[in-house]
């Protein structure tokens, strides 16, 4: 690794290690900060806060920012999935390591894999349900393939959060796993199927709607759907800026499946009857 790239990441990791959350930080600004703070910066420092809170609504976020367009976030992102210590980033950092250009960026991301792949071989979950992400569509017809990768990394995320949850892999099936730790198995499919864009006054909204089924393995059987809605709002000049009505678009997005997910205790409740 060149000594400039090696300077940066123990930077990053006594950053990580040694400063503390302030209790006044919100955490929303903190996630609107790494999403679409102007000044790397500032995704940098809202990265590694969002990393300290230990909380997994801070997963999604944090995943998406290894996708940043400057290494030293990407950096910081990387080292705050470890700190989060969620095993559920584990694929979302093997999958940005087969593609990462920079060598201090990839020296980051093969520490927090390694951290995540030890401490998941020792921690006891408490898990009463194993959940696999299934098919998640994107039918709204905005942003295609991009965005479905957003729903489906905010799903992830609000899913991790559940109580007594446990995700699988993305690459495992689950059914050897589900097997050998005698939990039941669940799928979950989703539909992003309304995303739409208007102006109320001064203020431009996007509206979002999502849909997900429950089904039980290995019987496939139906056991449940929620839905969920939300919107977000910003400026009417929003409407002509492309990157903040992105960014509009997934605030609505990550509404609607947080709405959605409230439901789903009850759901797998009904399933494990």
């Amino acid at each position: 690794m060149p000594r400039r790239a090696a300077s940066l990441f123990a930077a990053f990791m006594i950053t990580l290690a040694c400063a503390s959350v302030s209790t006044a930080q919100d955490f929303a600004s903190l996630k609107r900060d790494l999403a679409s703070g102007g000044d790397f910066r500032l995704r940098v420092a809202a990265a590694l806060a969002l990393g300290r809170t230990h909380n997994r609504a801070a997963l999604g976020p944090l995943v998406n920012a290894l996708e940043d367009t400057h290494p030293a976030v990407r950096t910081a992102a990387a080292a705050a999935l470890a700190a989060l210590d969620q095993r559920d980033a584990s694929y979302a950092l093997r999958s940005r390591l087969t593609q990462e250009p920079s060598a201090a960026v990839r020296a980051q991301l093969a520490n927090s894999l390694a951290k995540l792949e030890v401490g998941s071989k020792t921690s006891e979950t408490g898990a009463r349900v194993l959940v696999k992400l299934g098919q998640m569509r994107n039918l709204s017809g905005a942003r295609g393939e991009k965005l479905a990768g957003a729903f489906r990394g905010a799903t992830r995320a609000k899913a991790a959060a559940l109580p007594g949850v446990e995700l699988v892999s993305e690459a495992s099936e689950g059914k050897q796993e589900a097997e050998a730790r005698k939990l039941p198995l669940l799928v979950i499919d989703g539909v992003l199927n309304h995303l739409s864009q208007g102006a109320e006054g001064d203020q431009t909204a996007v509206s979002a709607r999502v849909e997900y089924v429950f089904l039980k393995m290995p019987e496939h059987a139906l056991t449940g759907s929620i839905a969920g809605t939300a919107r977000a709002f910003d400026s009417v000049r929003a409407s002509g800026d492309q990157n903040r009505m992105s960014q509009l678009e997934l605030q609505a997005l990550e509404g609607a499946v947080e709405s959605a997910m409230r439901g789903a205790p009850d759901v797998m409740q009904h399933a494990l009857r």
